[in-house]
């Protein structure tokens, strides 16, 4: 069951509630991107992952350079060299594309891991904190907005500032 199809059941059974007991039901609604972006280690998290990307993208550039000069140099000498050496130096260079290749991929997922332990304690920190918000203002439910999944929150509150009140964030 998806996410959106899960929430309207969710919403269908809620309408469906008897008023008596509906009206014991607590929503409230955060927009967790915003809170995440309020964060002051948000800034360091990104220095982090820019300098990391940057390594990477170093990387990756050294080696192209040494691809390009490998083609250059093969077909510079192209005339002179046997068939032997054709053959060994498209070897190379095939294998150096590959190598690339797998470097490319590589650093993707390494910059995905690297994003994810960077964001992690974030978010269980956010996590606490609205638990305990949720918990303390005696919410049934709250949604994340940010997630587009709620469609309409007019009826439930806001606890974003609650929140940051919890985290210490002005």
């Amino acid at each position: 069951m998806t996410m959106k199809r899960f929430v309207l059941a969710c919403a269908i059974a809620l309408t469906s509630l008897p008023a008596a007991f509906s009206q014991t039901l607590k929503l409230g609604h955060i927009d967790r991107q915003q809170l995440m972006l309020m964060l002051p280690e948000r800034k360091d998290a990104e220095t982090k992952m820019q300098a990391f990307a940057k390594t990477l993208d170093e990387r990756l550039k050294a080696m192209g350079n040494e691809y390009q000069t490998k083609v250059a140099d093969a077909q510079g000498r192209a005339e002179t060299m046997t068939q032997t050496e054709k053959e060994m130096a498209l070897r190379e260079i095939s294998d150096l594309e590959q190598r690339i290749q797998a470097a490319q991929e590589k650093a993707q997922e390494d910059l995905a891991k690297q994003e994810e332990e960077l964001l992690r304690p974030m978010v269980e920190r956010t996590n606490a904190a609205i638990a305990e918000v949720a918990a303390a203002n005696g919410f049934t439910y709250v949604f994340d907005v940010s997630t587009g999944v709620v469609l309409y929150h007019a009826k439930g509150e806001d606890i974003l500032p609650l929140v940051k009140a919890k985290l210490g964030i002005q």
